[in-house]
């Protein structure tokens, strides 16, 4: 983990509830993206935090009710991701669709 993030979690800790990302890009000057995974790329807050619609949690400061409700949603998008590509791959593995020429 960098400093950065560090610095972010130290901040989380100590703050006890929920902090809006904008409180947080404000104080570490970073830009709301860098907060969140993208991709394949972890977020600054993606290895001891929650995120949710009023902004980002300690994972130690969650209630019970907050995690499970965060573990239920990543569970759910998961698996949907997974549907979505054996969806995909089924329909790369059929015949590719004859296009008529347009005149």
């Amino acid at each position: 983990m960098s400093a950065l993030a560090d610095s972010i979690e130290e901040f989380l800790l100590r703050q006890g509830g929920w902090v809006d990302s904008d409180a947080l890009c404000l104080v570490f000057h970073v830009a709301p993206r860098e907060l969140r995974a993208t991709g394949d790329t972890p977020g600054l807050c993606s290895s001891f935090a929650i995120s949710g619609p009023r902004g980002f949690r300690h994972i130690h400061n969650a209630t019970e009710e907050e995690w499970q409700h965060f573990h239920n949603k990543m569970r759910q998008h998961g698996i949907a991701e997974l549907v979505r590509v054996k969806h995909l791959r089924q329909k790369r593995l059929t015949a590719k669709p004859q296009l008529e020429m347009a005149l």
